[in-house]
């Protein structure tokens, strides 16, 4: 699920990537002097977009090292993400702004969907969006892994000693928060900041722990109390004439709703069902306020989820058990008794509230 749990996020004292982003309610830039930001995991495989071709036509990759002394702004992205398109114009004025100060934007583009893995899909999008900065195709999620990247977008602000100094997690101006403004003024900031002496600070090898690990998958089941379950199987258009084309988008083609937009705001009590096939999910008993955006639960009804590792290893996709609709996916980073966080489309459920 392309998650977003905080709009501003401010740099924390501690080493890893994966582990140092704490909220924060005003944009807060590390100060040079404090306890030594991160360094920004070096960039790595894949093919390039929008950088200078060598002698064979081959798009040459970008080193952050080679950046020793400027400013550099990296946002991981998909196309197929509808949070991260709305974070484009951003990026365009961004350009604009930063244009003769040798600020470059990288765009890190690792995909979820399967079309989303196809470098002509990208090459186009890129092409047809107008977007002329860089973009690194991260098909093997690599860079995504060593930054432990854990929401679609982020953008990280990377100063002229190639530390990370802040980042920010979601849509830029979602709800009036202003994010484009105030990352905006961070890079101003960075440029006013002296230019490093000594060897470049950026590394080869992977500084980046990841913070959200995957909840481990569970084998696939498909029982209910020791009672099979009858398997629920239409064609694409069969679904596409009882679902909305919001429901398809994510229960049939894995797709995200946006964060804040689901209608189970309530703490109704009830039972939350597969808006495909109608089975009994999630108890009411079970929902917390996660403060992601989407519903979250702490535990399913028994044997009527199936959890799976997605194609890349990084998450646990969760499906109905029914009717293999996407939901969302779980992490372990959830309250007290599993420990579990089952992130789920709204969209994708409908609640029957007990009378």
């Amino acid at each position: 699920m392309k998650k977003t749990r905080s709009w501003m996020i401010a740099l924390s004292g501690t080493a890893a990537l994966g582990a140092l982003w704490t909220v924060a309610s005003q944009p807060a830039l590390r100060a040079q002097n404090a306890a030594p930001a991160p360094v920004a995991p070096e960039l790595v495989g894949g093919m390039w977009l929008n950088t200078p071709q060598d002698n064979k036509g081959n798009n040459k990759p970008l080193r952050l090292a080679e950046r020793r002394g400027k400013v550099t702004i990296v946002q991981f992205w998909t196309y197929g993400c509808h949070n991260c398109v709305a974070n484009l114009p951003s990026y365009a004025r961004w350009q604009k702004q930063f244009e003769k100060r040798d600020v470059e934007i990288i765009g890190i583009h690792t995909p979820e969907s399967e079309s989303e893995r196809d470098p002509r899909n990208v090459a186009r999008f890129v092409r047809d969006n107008g977007i002329t900065y860089p973009v690194l195709i991260d098909n093997k999620s690599e860079n995504w892994r060593r930054w432990g990247q854990r929401y679609w977008p982020t953008v990280y602000l990377v100063d002229k000693a190639g530390r990370v100094r802040a980042n920010w997690e979601g849509e830029l101006n979602w709800k009036g928060a202003g994010g484009e403004a105030k990352m905006g003024r961070m890079v101003e900031a960075l440029l006013k900041e002296p230019a490093p002496q000594g060897r470049p600070q950026v590394t080869t090898r992977s500084s980046a722990q990841v913070k959200e690990k995957p909840a481990k998958s569970q084998p696939a089941k498909a029982k209910s109390g020791g009672k099979k379950l009858t398997k629920v199987i239409k064609t694409e258009e069969e679904w596409k004439k009882i679902l909305t084309p919001a429901q398809f988008a994510v229960l049939r083609k894995h797709g995200t709703e946006r964060p804040g937009s689901s209608e189970f705001k309530s703490k109704d009590k009830g039972v939350y069902r597969c808006a495909g096939c109608n089975l009994e999910l999630y108890s009411s008993d079970t929902k917390f306020d996660s403060g992601t955006g989407w519903p979250s639960f702490w535990k399913p009804i028994a044997g009527h989820v199936i959890e799976k590792t997605d194609a890349d290893g990084s998450r646990t996709e969760v499906i109905c058990a029914r009717c293999d609709g996407h939901l969302g996916h779980v992490f372990n980073d959830g309250p007290k008794p599993t420990g579990l966080r089952y992130c789920m489309n709204g969209v994708a459920l409908k609640f029957d509230k007990q009378q």
